[in-house]
């Protein structure tokens, strides 16, 4: 005798038409965890497993020169505020991110820099960049102490730093650039005068 298990009547086998109509819950599901990725860096050894970040491009090195020099031509201390790492100080001597805000507050209420608007203030095509590893090097500036690798040194020549007498930037714009929030802050600055 053979048996069919389609043939099977009522009290057998539920068929499509009796299932219920709650919505259907898979079993279990297996969840990896994400994988641990090292810290990103700059560089690193082509051994392992590394990330490395994005090179900064040059543009993004100008947009934050440009937004500089924007800020004291609108003489926007805020603007310049934002414009800051947490840890910016002004570079070559002890001070605090306040005290660099203080004297950018200084110079705007001493001088008149809403005088260089429509002036080619920096010379952008000309911005000098130098990386940690490089700086100290035969031929590269000295390497500031409140620098870390990871952080770019900017060297910006200056093509107005005079309005009459009045001396509004130095020769050259020191600039020390750090990556804070997914976007590039200025950690530090100075002004150097040519001899």
């Amino acid at each position: 005798m053979v048996a069919c298990a389609s043939c099977v009547g009522p009290g057998g086998f539920e068929t499509a038409t009796e299932m219920p109509k709650a919505p259907r819950r898979p079993d279990g599901v297996v969840l990896e965890p994400a994988p641990a990725l090292p810290v990103a860096s700059d560089r690193a050894a082509a051994n392992g497993i590394v990330a490395l970040r994005e090179p900064l491009a040059d543009k993004d090195v100008e947009d934050v020169v440009r937004a500089y020099i924007r800020g004291f031509e609108r003489e926007d201390v805020e603007a310049l505020t934002q414009l800051l790492a947490q840890e910016a100080s002004p570079l070559g001597r002890a001070g605090t991110r306040n005290q660099l805000i203080d004297l950018w507050r200084t110079k705007i209420k001493n001088f008149e820099y809403q005088k260089l608007a429509g002036v080619e203030v920096a010379r952008v095509a000309q911005i000098e960049r130098f990386t940690y590893e490089a700086l100290g090097a035969s031929g590269a500036p000295p390497r500031p102490t409140e620098m870390r690798p990871g952080d770019l040194y900017v060297r910006v020549p200056i093509a107005t730093p005079r309005v009459g007498s009045d001396q509004l930037f130095g020769d050259i714009l020191v600039l020390l650039l750090r990556r804070e929030d997914g976007r590039l802050k200025i950690a530090g600055q100075a002004d150097e005068n040519s001899p």
